[in-house]
């Protein structure tokens, strides 16, 4: 009995190191499922399915090209037309079910060669990118633009708590998306379609 009373302050605190790697592990788990699930949506060109994913508050940016500067645009949803639109981004389930989601440094594209330097799902959980900052910085410097602070905000905390992630497959310039970590859940945020976009 006295040796219960001894090592419970110890199991106590062994929990408690625990729980933030149980936090984290699920954290990971919630990740690669709606990454995948924002890619099955696709595969499927199911509209509701992708904008399911889409966090009502903050809504949905597309970086897109239209001559020489980059673009973006805020929407709360998607509606499938441009400068987003489901047939410019197959994606099949055959390729869907080949790659796992993996962590890593993320594939490039050759605009040359219209390729990829590799086929696969990766996430890169360690940089950090800043694809609307930086188009709201040229525009800010050549156009003038001036961001009220709630947008500002908004955009550096989307930014903030993305990851992004790059889908090759065998289809098609790939998938280039972010996701968000808010209030405890994985959010679709941006979409880009200027990486692949050789027209400039």
């Amino acid at each position: 009995m006295c040796t219960i009373k001894l090592f419970a302050p110890v199991l106590m605190a062994l929990q408690l190191l625990q729980m933030p790697a149980k936090a984290q592990d699920q954290k990971e788990t919630d990740f690669k499922k709606t990454c995948t699930q924002i890619l099955q949506s696709l595969s499927m060109k199911n509209l509701s399915g992708l904008n399911s994913h889409i966090n009502t508050s903050n809504g949905i940016y597309i970086l897109y090209r239209i001559g020489v500067p980059d673009e973006y645009e805020q929407f709360k949803k998607l509606d499938g037309e441009r400068p987003f639109i489901l047939s410019e981004h197959p994606v099949s389930t055959k390729d869907i079910k080949k790659y796992a989601l993996q962590y890593g440094r993320l594939p490039s594209f050759d605009c040359g060669e219209s390729v990829w330097n590799k086929k696969v799902f990766m996430a890169d959980s360690v940089k950090k990118y800043r694809p609307i900052s930086d188009i709201v910085a040229f525009h800010t410097k050549y156009d003038g633009l001036v961001l009220d602070k709630k947008t500002k905000a908004t955009i550096k905390f989307i930014e903030k708590n993305s990851r992004k992630v790059v889908f090759t497959g065998s289809k098609s310039d790939g998938f280039i998306f972010y996701v968000s970590y808010i209030n405890g859940k994985w959010f679709l945020s941006i979409i880009d379609t200027v990486t692949t976009d050789c027209s400039a």
